[in-house]
């Protein structure tokens, strides 16, 4: 007697519900949707940043950092002071005015802390996705890579 099928299927699809559990079909579902995020967050650090403000940003393995805050302030620590000034964004120009700091001595630290604050004051351009800033000078050349240390 030859079976139908119908009873062939339905047999072949209980086979298969019992060889993969009900966790099965939840796994495939949470790996979509954290497939579908993924492309969003990847799409949104590939999109240009548009201002500053409200950033904050540093060297990936060193201490140094700098701040934009609204009305073209900036605030950063250099390495062993913390300094402060305004800066002007137009656009991808970004220019630096004069930058004060305190005035700590920390022994070691002095020669990158003075290289830091020159580099921040020759940018002339900026490139900036949400994750990721270079600083670029007149010439058109890379002076720093930054990383957003604010990212959410």
């Amino acid at each position: 007697m030859a079976l139908s099928n119908t009873f062939k299927t339905a047999v072949t699809a209980y086979r298969v519900a019992r060889a993969f559990p009900p966790i099965i079909p939840l796994a495939i579902g949470a790996m979509a949707i954290a497939g579908c995020a993924k492309v969003v967050t990847d799409a949104r650090k590939a999109q240009p940043l548009t201002s500053l403000a409200g950033s904050e940003w540093g060297l990936a393995d060193l201490p140094q950092t700098i701040s934009f805050k609204s009305g073209g302030e900036v605030r950063g620590f250099a390495g062993c002071n913390n300094f402060f000034g305004t800066y002007v964004q137009d656009g991808q120009s970004l220019t630096f005015g004069p930058l004060a700091s305190t005035k700590k001595l920390c022994q070691g630290k002095m020669e990158a802390e003075a290289d830091f604050l020159k580099t921040v004051q020759n940018t002339r351009q900026y490139e900036a996705t949400h994750l990721s800033m270079s600083f670029i000078d007149e010439n058109g050349e890379t002076l720093l890579q930054l990383r957003r240390k604010d990212w959410d």
